[in-house]
């Protein structure tokens, strides 16, 4: 993080998406900015509404304005706003949860920017904003394998958490895994987020210059997966990525390589 305003404002914001209703110290800490820092900020923000205050609990979380201001990108003709019908499409041809991801490079982690939920009564639940690493899931892999070489390998030098017995954290384990995924064009999961979480099966969304920079993914319950889905899931999933990748946004308008 920089030293300007506007870097310490958005790391403010950063925290509160990711963590409802907390105090200044929990927001300094998560930030690494001093208290007084944040209580400046936080006055600034409020005052425009980007931010609310409860003077009973003495907490902040995500003010109107700035709801406001993202529920207008998402309307707008801007890219995530454009690749939202894709989403929904899916979701609907499936009838299960889909999800659109955006990489952040920094930290090697994936952001949920879309979710989509199908008709049926229980599926898994994405929370937008949310941020993950890449090593492991349908929505994460699928980045880390089209990643190049060089990134990969300094993000296997990483410490990777183990978060199911099902997590591969093992750096030539890993590779192999990346390897089949390109060969493949998408990957599958099984619990390596959630133990019994059921299937996922995601695919990379990529620029106009060939990076990858998201992921498009599909979650079913594990009652309702049947091996027979699998042909078709994939083909919806990656034409739902190569569909992403080309909205006409030069930050997504490149297709999926076969």
């Amino acid at each position: 993080m920089t030293d300007s305003p506007v870097s310490k404002a958005l790391a403010v914001l950063r925290t509160l998406a990711e963590k409802e209703n907390v105090g200044v110290s929990v927001i300094a800490k998560a930030t690494s900015l001093n208290v007084s820092t944040v209580h400046r900020l936080l006055q600034q923000m409020t005052d425009d509404n980007m931010v609310a205050y409860d003077p009973h609990l003495r907490t902040y979380s995500i003010g109107t304005a700035a709801v406001r201001f993202a529920t207008q990108v998402l309307a707008s003709g801007s890219p995530i706003g454009r690749v939202r019908p894709i989403i929904v499409t899916l979701a609907n041809e499936l009838a299960e949860t889909c999800a659109f991801t955006i990489y952040e490079p920094k930290t090697f982690s994936k952001i949920v920017t879309i979710v989509e939920h199908g008709p049926q009564p229980l599926g898994y639940a994405f929370e937008i904003g949310s941020r993950d690493g890449i090593h492991a899931g349908a929505s994460g892999t699928p980045i880390a394998a089209f990643l190049p070489d060089d990134e990969i390998e300094k993000m296997l030098q990483l410490p990777l958490e183990r978060l199911t017995e099902f997590t591969i954290v093992d750096p030539d384990a890993l590779r192999r895994k990346f390897r089949q995924i390109r060969k493949n064009g998408y990957a599958m999961s099984r619990g390596e987020r959630i133990p019994g979480a059921g299937v996922g099966i995601g695919a990379p969304v990529f620029n106009r210059y060939g990076r990858v920079i998201g992921s498009v993914v599909v979650t079913i319950p594990a009652f309702r997966w049947k091996k027979e889905r699998l042909t078709k899931v994939v083909k919806l999933v990656r034409q739902a990525a190569e569909k992403a990748s080309a909205v006409g946004d030069p930050s997504l308008s490149r297709g999926i390589q076969s």
